[in-house]
């Protein structure tokens, strides 16, 4: 592959050949070992809303004992007025579902732009409910909705009209009160399409929108079972000590997050590269024994493997274990330490001990080097301009005709090598095919020749494509310009393009075949949720996995009091007991 490329505003000391390759990067199984990072989406939102200031307070809240009703929060974010908007019913259990084709949701919700009076939200109550079936107003920038967990957000609100704090094993390792189902934005339902938001708008960086949506909807909740808790006993406890933080909100991801992946390359470039090029960053530097970042990891270190301790009863697999991996880093913890104080790691004495501890992460398997990875990137704080550029792309993607047939088949070489390794003759690497449910509104997989739908299928099978494409430029003549060679073969122009154009780029393939027998959807839905700032990555089958979002975050009220910090990794279960509910 050609030489990384970097991005602008990188820092000087990063060199190209300092990136991870390709290879390793896009594979699956590594990507399968991905982690929130200071860069996810959620923290960066929330660390913009606390250095520029934001102001967020709740303006309007009609909500009944049951929980039923609406509210307003507005948020001032610098020369900038939103709303968030949201209505709430009480679903029977025989609707409530967390699927795409639900008509109905206990929790609806818009931000918008401006203030909402009374006549706005009557105007909104008609339509935001609807969901698909609605039609946004002019300003309207998210929809979403989200359905409470009938078990967890009864039993905290019992437990606090009892005057008692939840217990935290209650909960597993999936803390939260209402679980999100979908954020829809950039033209749906007529709302505002991204493009109109100039460089500097506070939410012009891609999923700031949704994350600010999102953490106004946890705090929703927070606020929602405390009233229905009050409204039960007047005397009830709250949230308080470390269960004010504790609860995130919960999510299920299914198969539709892996063609978004192939689909938009560009896009999955620049996530690889907001978690490569900080790591690059800091595995580059040397470091005294004595530098103040060396105590930081070491303190990130001990969090990390006293949270992981605690998930024995969550099951994981085929991710490993909580306890295991505490295990593996429980090892490298004590050589750092040992560095400290020798100035060798292992057998080596080195300046350079972040590469040392990554490359003896890496060996460890992609769950122990994804968690060093996480924990290196706390020290990049100065990449963070560097990474927010990444993250507006450019997805236009034209045919280059002049190229002659003989550059392109070069070029297929250099980048797409990769798919050399696959035998298409050999069933199991078709054993699948992908395409969208009618009845489920939603990506599947299919085994070919067993089901129907083959004849609709996705154009995820790049690997296939390449091939397919380079058999047949072998026997072009290689002076032939890459115009006329797609007149006689037309089927090759959307593959043309995507190697002329993506080829070029770091990290723009996933470099697998989605079609074969061994493909797991969940390493690359894992790599995405991470990007996003999940945690507590739960998988249900081969195809989809619970997590949760934000669990530990600062709460609105941390902004005005200077609380609220983004150091929020690895929250541990609460311990106190009702004196501090």
């Amino acid at each position: 592959m050609n030489a990384p490329i970097l991005s602008p505003g990188a820092p000087a000391e990063i060199r190209p050949g300092q990136l991870r390759p390709a290879n390793t990067v896009m594979d699956p199984t590594d990507m399968g070992g991905a982690r929130a990072t200071r860069h996810s989406f959620i923290r960066t939102m929330i660390r913009r809303a606390v250095s520029a200031g934001w102001q967020i307070q709740r303006t309007h809240f009609d909500i009944d004992s049951a929980g039923c009703g609406s509210a307003i929060y507005e948020v001032r974010a610098e020369s900038y007025l939103f709303s968030f908007v949201a209505f709430s019913q009480r679903l029977s259990e025989e609707e409530r579902t967390d699927r795409v084709i639900a008509k109905a949701w206990d929790l609806t919700a818009a931000l918008v732009e401006g203030a909402v009076d009374a006549q706005r939200l009557e105007r909104m109550s008609t339509q935001v409910p609807l969901q698909e079936a609605g039609r946004a107003e002019t300003g309207s920038i998210i929809w979403t909705r989200a359905n409470r967990s009938e078990r967890f957000f009864e039993y905290v609100a019992d437990r606090l009209a009892a005057g008692k704090a939840p217990e935290a094993e209650k909960f597993g390792g999936s803390p939260y009160l209402i679980r999100s189902t979908a954020f829809y934005s950039n033209g749906k339902c007529g709302l505002t399409d991204y493009e109109s938001l100039e460089d500097g708008h506070p939410l012009a960086i891609p999923y700031r929108a949704h994350m600010l949506t999102a953490w106004l909807l946890r705090e929703l909740s927070y606020e929602m079972v405390e009233h229905v808790a009050a409204a039960r006993n007047p005397d009830a406890a709250r949230l308080q000590g470390p269960w004010r933080r504790y609860l995130g909100m919960g999510n299920a991801t299914g198969l539709g997050m892996v063609p978004y992946a192939i689909n938009h390359p560009e896009v999955i470039n620049s996530w690889a590269m907001a978690r490569e090029l900080p790591l690059a960053a800091v595995t580059g530097r040397t470091v005294e024994t004595t530098d103040p970042s060396v105590a930081r990891v070491v303190e990130l270190l001990g969090q990390g493997i006293d949270y992981l301790a605690e998930q024995h009863d969550v099951v994981t697999d085929p991710f490993t274990a909580g306890p295991e991996l505490a295990g593996q880093l429980s090892c490298l913890l004590e050589q750092l330490r040992g560095w400290a104080s020798t100035g060798r790691f292992g057998q080596v004495e080195t300046s350079h001990i972040w590469h040392e501890l990554h490359e003896a992460a890496a060996t460890q398997g992609p769950a122990c080097r994804g968690f060093i990875a996480t924990v290196l990137t706390e020290l990049s704080e100065d990449t963070d301009e560097a990474v927010e550029a990444l993250l507006r792309c450019d997805e236009s993607r034209r045919v280059v005709p002049g190229m002659t047939c003989a550059d392109l088949a070069l070029a297929l070489d250099a980048q797409y090598s990769w798919t050399g390794t696959f035998d298409f003759t050999a069933p199991a690497s078709q054993q699948h095919f992908w395409f969208s449910s009618t009845n489920n509104e939603e990506p599947r997989r299919a085994r070919l020749g067993a089901d129907p739908g083959a004849e609709v299928q996705h154009p995820v099978d790049i690997a296939r494509a390449v091939v397919e494409l380079r058999r047949d430029l072998a026997v072009a003549p290689q002076e032939m310009s890459v115009g006329e060679f797609l007149l006689s073969h037309p089927r090759h122009r959307a593959t043309v393009a995507r190697v002329q154009n993506i080829g070029p780029l770091n990290y723009g393939e996933v470099r697998d075949n989605l079609l074969g027998a061994e493909f797991l959807p969940l390493n690359v839905q894992r790599f995405q949720l991470a990007l996003y700032g999940m945690e507590n990555f739960t998988p249900q089958s081969t195809d989809w996995l619970r997590v949760t979002l934000m669990a530990g975050a600062p709460r609105i009220a941390d902004l005005a009091n200077g609380s609220a910090d983004d150091q929020w990794m690895f929250t541990l279960r609460p311990q106190e007991e009702s004196d501090h509910a």
